[in-house]
């Protein structure tokens, strides 16, 4: 039954398929036409509308990529964001730059200002200072001009005034006279000077060299000193040429000046200590010469010459006596090497603390006399340790006393610059020290005089017009002085010194020195000095009236 009904089951199921299969047959052949006919047509469509579907292919391609359309979009704008950023950084820095570039520029700008200003400040002062310059230089040229115009007129206004004064002076012919007359008989005769200082110079150039290798004093060249060199010797004929030599420590030796005594203030017995220096550095480089200092006795007696100490030295002193005998005995064998020695004949003449030479001429026989002083100099100024006698007499032979010879040629040298050609300074001293021959006043005191009237009286009044009242003045003062037993030394204790003329500090503090104090000291002297003053007027009142 059960088979009966799987087989009815399967004979359904069978008839089932066929009509299926049939159904499934017809439907595949409509489908193939459909498919033909749906072919044929697409091919037409596609001929006729193959341009139409571009976009649309497009877009479905597109479709594909909208992905990477969305990503690149997004990139984009990344990048974009990126890119603006780094504009606004750049903007930023750039605007930083341009802001700090600003503020350099500014600053620059403001320091060219600053520097332009100051150019132009400097360019203004150079100019404001050109100005000034030329106005100073104007003013100054006005002044000068004005200056320049005042001295002419000075000039003229005094020529004037000379030539009234000579009209007023000598209009008595007796007046006239006896100044002419004075004035020629205090005229000086044409100065050796020169020539003995040539002399001189050619002798001392001999010692040097003869005693170059010795260990004597080193003898410098001579300065002429006193009246001769001064221009007012009293008689040409007696003229004694006065020159100071200064004297230098040799090799191995130092000079120390003892000037000062302990309650004085200026050296009353000067003395020249001389010393042994090491030579040792010397003696090895140069080889020269030994050190006394550092060497036995015996082998400097052997080897070399003694020792300044042991040749022209007392007790450790410089002794003036031994260096005028020294310098005797030698220079007249000395003189016969100058080239002089066939013009003049050299005599040595007795003396103890200069040597005097007498230089006769060969070929006139004209005689001239010279004495010469040696010294150490004080320092760096114009102040002397001499051999020159003391006033006191009797001069012990190693003390040196202070001189001021230089000093007071200098500083007569410095009157006669500022007096002028028409001075009478020298014509005064001149017939003052004529007249003065033979009296108790020396022709220093005579000088110091005239030094302490020409700074009271103006050197424009010292002219050839006042001869007569300048002998007057002097004699004035003289006596004066003489009244008050008080006479200053010009040069000790005396401030207002030239420039010209160096003194030693010592002589400018000190308590001025009375070269009258012996007056007050002896009566007897006092009236000596008086009527030596009286027999002084009386001569020179004669000189004056009568030319004798």
């Amino acid at each position: 039954m059960a088979f009966v009904l799987i087989l009815a089951l399967l004979v359904r199921a069978l008839s089932d398929n066929a009509v299926m299969l049939e159904g499934v047959q017809q439907q595949e052949v409509n489908l193939r036409e459909q498919m033909t006919q749906l072919q044929h047509e697409t091919e037409q469509w596609n001929v006729e509308q193959r341009w139409v579907d571009v976009p649309a292919l497009l877009f479905t391609v597109l479709n594909y990529w909208r992905i990477w359309f969305c990503m690149g979009l997004f990139f984009l704008l990344f990048w974009n964001m990126w890119e603006s950023e780094k504009m606004n950084q750049h903007h930023d820095s750039s605007s930083e730059e341009d802001s700090s570039s600003s503020k350099e520029e500014a600053a620059g700008a403001e320091q060219k200002e600053e520097e332009q200003e100051k150019q132009v400040e400097q360019v203004e002062k150079v100019e404001q200072e050109k100005k000034v310059e030329q106005k100073e230089k104007l003013e100054q040229k006005e002044k000068l001009e004005q200056k320049e115009k005042e001295k002419q007129e000075e000039k003229v206004e005094q020529e004037e005034q000379e030539q009234q004064d000579e009209v007023d002076f000598y209009r008595i012919p007796w007046t006239r006279f006896i100044a002419e007359r004075a004035l020629l008989k205090a005229q000086g005769r044409p100065s050796r000077c020169q020539l003995v200082e040539e002399l001189m110079s050619d002798l001392l150039l001999a010692c040097r060299f003869v005693w170059s290798n010795s260990f004597y004093p080193i003898l410098r060249s001579a300065i002429g000193v006193g009246s001769a060199f001064e221009g007012w010797s009293p008689r040409e004929e007696d003229t004694v040429y006065r020159l100071l030599v200064p004297v230098e420590a040799p090799r191995g030796h130092i000079f120390h000046l003892e000037l000062y005594d302990e309650e004085d203030e200026l050296a009353r017995n000067p003395r020249i200590r001389v010393e042994l220096k090491c030579m040792c550095e010397r003696e090895q480089q140069l080889g020269d010469l030994l050190c006394f200092l550092h060497h036995p006795v015996e082998d400097l007696v052997q080897n070399q010459d003694p020792s300044l100490l042991q040749t022209l030295c007392t007790d450790a002193y410089l002794d003036v006596e031994k260096i005028v005998t020294w310098f005797r005995v030698q220079v007249a064998t000395i003189w016969n090497t100058t080239l002089q020695a066939d013009a003049y004949n050299l005599k040595v003449l007795p003396s103890r603390r200069s040597c005097k030479l007498q230089l006769t001429n060969a070929s006139s026989g004209e005689k001239i006399l010279v004495e010469l002083l040696f010294g150490v100099q004080q320092g760096n100024s114009d102040i002397f340790l001499s051999s020159q006698n003391t006033e006191a007499g009797f001069t012990p032979s190693t003390t040196w006393p202070q001189s001021c010879a230089v000093a007071e040629m200098k500083y007569f040298q410095y009157l006669l610059q500022k007096a002028g050609e028409n001075s009478v300074i020298q014509s005064c001293l001149r017939f003052l020290a004529h007249t003065l021959v033979g009296m108790g006043f020396s022709n220093y005191v005579l000088k110091t005089l005239v030094f302490h009237l020409v700074n009271i009286i103006p050197l424009g009044n010292w002219q050839r017009r006042n001869f007569l009242s300048r002998l007057e003045s002097i004699l004035q003062y003289l006596h004066f002085c003489l009244k008050y037993k008080r006479l200053v030394h010009f040069f000790i204790g005396n401030k207002m010194m030239p420039d010209e003329v160096i003194l030693p500090h010592s002589f400018r503090t000190a308590t001025p020195l009375n070269l009258f104090q012996h007056l007050e000291d002896d009566p007897d002297a006092e009236s000596r000095a008086l009527r030596d003053f009286r027999v002084l007027r009386d001569r020179l009142l004669r000189l004056l009236l009568f030319g004798r």
